[in-house]
């Protein structure tokens, strides 16, 4: 069913906009439409939910940045299977929305305020630090190169520094990509970041008809897996999803501990993710699903 009913409502996903209604579940519905059109069913509803999440955590945490504020969230998980307020669900399988939370919490990060405008450098706990570069990348939809910019600089510890305001070339399409990257004296990549940006706030629609991504997977482990993923295709390949399975009854298993998840690798791109699996959560052999947006 891609439109909540009452079961939904059951599980804490109720619709309405009332001071007391703290889900507001009407108005995140809103926010997929806006984005993706209305979910055809209940399985693109999730998908695309995800997406709507990794973007809003990562934007709370970016978004204290500047000014050091803490930040509590309500909550981390829930207490019985539900559809809101998680970052790892009832049944320990971590959301895009903790992978959001994890990217803009990184000790040393790089980031665009969707704000002011401007690519940050952020820098948590990672000590004094000298001779850094803060790369920006505009792309369009299918991965090409509009514009880059750079700039040199030390960051102290405990501080924000402002990189650059973000031009975006006036041949943008509606919906084109961000790319950051930071990186030390010796060309080591210590942060990087990726955004999707609409010339309207928030819509995305324009990535229905992208076409379909493809990538090449291997891995090595077993319960301790090493898996890299390159997109060999000519699209880019969208909030790529991981997921572990058991070979034998082929139900999910979990916890499950993954490096990275929910991530976009443009044409060419690929990306190495280490997996954590206890033998006491699965009766066969560990098996790996690869899902996305355009997969």
């Amino acid at each position: 069913i891609a439109h909540p009913n009452a079961m939904y409502g059951l599980h804490d996903y109720t619709l309405g906009r009332l001071v007391h209604c703290a889900q507001q579940a009407e108005s995140f519905n809103e926010l997929i439409a806006n984005a993706f059109g209305e979910p055809k069913d209940a399985r693109q509803f999730a998908e695309l939910a995800q997406w709507i999440n990794y973007d809003g955590y990562r934007a709370m945490f970016e978004g204290r940045g500047g000014n050091r504020r803490g930040l509590l969230l309500w909550m981390s998980h829930p207490a019985w299977p539900s559809m809101v307020w998680q970052t790892y669900d009832y049944f320990f399988e971590p959301t895009a929305a903790y992978f959001g939370c994890k990217k803009a919490c990184e000790p040393l990060h790089i980031q665009l305020d969707q704000y002011t405008g401007y690519v940050e450098a952020v820098n948590y706990h990672a000590l004094d630090r000298t001779g850094l570069t803060a790369v920006a990348k505009v792309l369009d939809m299918k991965g090409n190169e509009l514009a880059e910019q750079t700039c040199s600089f030390d960051l102290p510890e405990d501080a924000t520094f402002e990189c650059f305001p973000l031009v975006i070339p006036e041949d943008a399409e509606s919906v084109y990509y961000v790319k950051l990257a930071l990186s030390d004296a010796e060309g080591n990549t210590l942060s990087e970041n990726f955004y999707v940006q609409g010339r309207e706030e928030g819509n995305f629609k324009a990535l229905n008809d992208l076409g379909r991504a493809k990538l090449a997977i291997s891995q090595t482990g077993d319960l301790q897996k090493t898996v890299t993923l390159t997109n060999t295709g000519s699209n880019p390949a969208l909030m790529i999803r991981l997921r572990v399975t058991d070979s034998k009854t082929g139900d999910l298993v979990l916890p499950v501990m993954y490096s990275d998840n929910y991530f976009s690798l443009m044409p060419g791109e690929s990306k190495t993710v280490t997996i954590s699996v206890k033998a006491c959560d699965v009766t066969g052999t560990p098996r790996i699903d690869v899902s996305g947006f355009n997969l």
